[in-house]
């Protein structure tokens, strides 16, 4: 019988933030490696794994000569180059392209720096893995792929290794080490190895994977584990102890399930979750700035690359803010686990990286705004011309929606209206037509009154990647012409053609009246607060309390009510609700022929171990989105989600969908849904809180807080939505220019059908042309076909659930996968 081979894989798992900042972090990881090599050296046979493309290039910046002692160990085979990401990042709570871009990113760096082709993905220590992974690492020829969380007690597995299986078709080889971790304690080999002995009576596989390192703050293999191991090998002949690297057990792993008689392993299709659960929610105000910075950035990075392919704009460099997004994603950055100091330079970061964004979409679109003809309308002599706005669709189809518009409509006050601004008579266009509008109030307080500076909101519909022009002017008998329907506003309530919003102050729930039905019951939406005595990580053994939070602690109720905004167009309804120690502004919004309920919220909190949660009544099972994927859930508890969700009561019941631009984490308990808004824990902390002692260190969270939800019926197109949410129309004060080349209105590309959805669009990474990445959200396959200035583009099928990239240039469509 031929004997178990323990593939003994040292590693050192770094956390380039955590418990320190990002400067100890990479330079830390300059420091490991020049140890590890050094170890290397007095050790002929030792092997190591690296993964991280940060660390990589952190390492090749500030100390050339150890990049180029790493290169040489890589080209030995004893240095493995594993990992394929920039850095290790969560997977559970990062845009569904980000998580693509990060293989699209490193695998590119591995290969063009390192001369490796990266076939095995490693996440040491992130906190579950979406159920999207698996075509994530197909679309970069991945083929395998090792973790360590969940563990065996949270995820039972039949055995360390299984297919994990995609919707679209991918299967990828996962192993999960049945003995240990990724690290190791310094005196801990004996003990760990002497495990074995009994593990393998039951095991049907004969190769194993063994990962020892000191792990978190660097370290890796030292010399006592190197001798301890050879130790116990030569205690124990049964068993081939080896050295060996991810890709080489990999492939031994796959040739013995190739022979003949060879164990046939599970297969699961699905997330691999859950764990470290207060993390979905924990340091909102990053999470926060985080997924905007996210969005932001796919949408200036679109815009510019639209321009720019069709010749309106040069080219924009958003290489290092996508760097920086990448870096922000990492497992205790973007879960919320790291300390304050590391996140207040965290949020600077990511901060950079939406004015990077922001400035980026401005100059690509003054460019454009500089070739568009706007003619104004003609005035009299000394009358202020009407003030012109560039309005920007990101998005390959056309949208529906209202947009804001404000604008001084002269230099100066406008003194025959002084003490009765609001009858100063308005007159909007669009692209030279008079439309509807309604004016609502500014966002100063200044010179109340004056009639100088005037708001309006303006329904339009949007062509697919195009514009349209705007103007807003003082025209003393304007054109104004009437809406198709109405939203009104009147005695703490609100309404449009399909829904009713109704507060009374003293009491707990909002009314939401849909299609003359009670949403919420006689409940309806109402805030909580439940008491999270958990730290930054929640319950790290899934203990039950930490799963479910149950304990209700203060009581909310509805303390204020104003109708701010009374229709024609919107009508806007604000509720204050109350509770001890915080309370919550929800502004809600209809507008006149749109089944949606708009609701910003904006909680300010003083509270310390709880959280507060939006309770919407009537929520037993979600469909909801993950990165690069969507599941079904009925699991009571905390739980990850991404920008959107659809909740049902049951089979065949009433139901609803909600969206966000900023959602992470919500909870099903009792047949209610129910949003964290806020999670007050401390930073960084593993144990139970005990607020009696050190009560002076500080709590997350404490503050405000805002996000924008919409509400909608249950087959509404909530997807559509949270793509407007998180990528809205982009709105641009230009100037008058009768010499313009392109109409007032126009397109550059559509993407057909709108059921496909689109990840990314932008530059090629090799070459002229673009590139465009896209899911098949559907259960059918799909022929996406992209027009681009006039041409058309049919690039070939994406299956169900698949992720496809094109490369298109002068010579058509061409596929290819993340990283070339």
């Amino acid at each position: 019988m031929k004997k178990f081979v323990v593939h003994v894989i040292p590693n050192a798992h770094l956390d380039p933030v955590w418990l320190w900042d990002y400067r100890e972090g990479l330079n830390e990881g300059v420091a490991t490696c020049r140890t590890i090599l050094d170890l290397m050296e007095a050790n002929p046979d030792l092997t190591f794994i690296r993964g991280e493309a940060a660390i990589y290039e952190h390492i090749r910046r500030t100390d050339p000569a150890t990049f180029a002692r790493i290169l040489k160990k890589i080209r030995t085979g004893r240095w493995d180059a594993v990992g394929g990401t920039w850095i290790q990042p969560d997977t559970n709570l990062l845009d569904s392209e980000t998580l693509c871009r990060h293989y699209d990113v490193g695998l590119r760096y591995f290969r063009e720096k390192l001369g490796v082709k990266v076939k095995c993905a490693w996440q040491a220590d992130s906190f579950g893995h979406t159920a999207g992974l698996p075509e994530v690492l197909a679309a970069g020829g991945v083929e395998n792929f090792a973790f360590t969380r969940p563990p065996a007690e949270v995820l039972p597995l039949r055995h360390p290794a299984f297919w994990w299986r995609g919707r679209g078709g991918a299967r990828i080889l996962a192993y999960r080490p049945p003995i240990g971790w990724y690290g190791c304690e310094r005196d801990e080999i004996p003990r760990r190895f002497d495990q074995l002995v009994p593990w393998v009576k039951k095991s049907p596989l004969r190769n194993l994977a063994m990962f020892i390192g000191l792990g978190n703050h660097g370290g890796g293999p030292s010399q006592r584990l190197v001798d301890d191991i050879r130790a116990w090998a030569k205690a124990h002949p049964e068993f081939d102890v080896r050295f060996s690297s991810l890709h080489s057990f990999f492939a031994a792993l796959r040739r013995e399930l190739a022979a003949p008689g060879s164990p046939r392993l599970q297969e699961i299709r699905g997330e691999l979750n859950f764990c470290m659960r207060g993390c979905y929610a924990a340091v909102a105000r990053f999470k926060h700035a985080y997924r905007r910075a996210e969005h932001e950035l796919l949408s200036a990075e679109r815009t510019t690359a639209l321009l720019t392919q069709t010749g309106l704009a040069p080219a924009a460099d958003l290489a290092g803010a996508w760097e920086s997004v990448l870096f922000n994603s990492f497992h205790d950055i973007l879960p919320g686990s790291s300390i304050e100091r590391a996140f207040d330079e965290q949020c600077d970061e990511v901060g950079g990286v939406r004015h990077s964004a922001c400035e980026a979409a401005f100059r690509a679109l003054n460019h454009l705004a500089g070739r568009v003809r706007v003619a104004l309308p003609e005035v009299a002599a000394d009358h202020p011309k009407a003030v012109p706005y560039l309005l920007w669709n990101p998005h390959l189809r056309p949208v529906q929606t209202c947009v804001e518009v404000e604008a001084c409509v002269d230099h100066r006050p406008i003194g025959a209206y002084k003490d009765r601004p609001a009858e100063l008579p308005l007159e909007v266009r669009l692209n030279s037509r008079p439309v509807p509008h309604q004016v609502i109030a500014t966002e100063h307080e200044s010179f109340v009154d004056l009639a100088w500076r005037k708001r309006v909101v303006v329904p339009v519909t949007l062509p697919a990647a195009g514009w349209n022009v705007v103007t807003l002017g003082w025209v003393e008998k304007p054109a104004v012409p009437a809406p198709p329907a109405r939203a009104t506003g009147r005695d703490r309530s609100i309404r449009n053609d399909f829904y009713r919003i109704t507060a009374q102050p003293g009491g707990r729930g909002i009314q939401v009246i849909h299609r003359g039905k009670n949403l919420f019951g006689p409940r309806g939406l109402q805030l909580v607060t439940v008491a999270d005595n958990w730290g930054s990580w929640g319950s790290m053994d899934e203990n039950l309390p930490g799963v479910r939070l149950t304990k209700e602690i203060g009581r909310w109720k509805i303390a204020r009510v104003a109708v701010t905004e009374t229709g024609p167009l919107r009508a806007a309804l604000v509720v204050r609700l109350t509770a001890p120690k915080a309370h919550v502004d929800l502004t809600f919004r209809l507008t006149a022929g749109t089944e949606e309920v708009a609701i910003d919220a904006r909680v300010f909190t003083d509270l310390e171990a709880a959280r507060v949660k939006l309770v919407l009544p009537g929520a037993r099972s979600v469909e909801c989105e993950v990165p690069a994927e969507r599941v079904r859930r009925t699991t009571e508890g905390e739980i990850p989600v991404l920008r959107w969700l659809r909740a049902r009561a049951g089979l065949g019941k009433k139901g609803f969908a909600l969206a966000s631009d900023v959602l992470a984490a919500y909870d099903l308990e009792n047949g209610d849904l129910r949003v964290t808004l806020a999670r007050a824990t401390r930073y960084a902390r593993a144990e139970n809180l005990d607020q009696s002692k050190e009560w002076w260190r500080p709590t997350t969270d404490r503050g405000e807080l805002r996000e924008r939800l919409v509400l909608l019926p249950p087959n509404g197109p909530v997807e559509q939505t949270a793509d407007l949410l998180s990528q809205p129309p982009l709105t641009l004060q230009i100037w008058e220019n009768r010499n313009g080349t392109l109409p007032a209105a126009g397109t550059l590309a559509r993407l057909t059908p709108d059921t496909v959805e689109l990840l990314a669009l932008k530059p090629a990474a090799t070459g002229a042309g673009i590139e465009v990445r896209l899911r098949n959200p559907t259960n059918r396959p799909v022929r996406p076909v992209l027009t681009l200035a006039g041409r058309r583009h049919a690039p070939g099928t994406v299956a169900p659930g698949e992720i496809a990239t094109f490369r298109l240039g002068r010579s058509g469509a061409k596929r290819v996968r993340l990283g070339d």
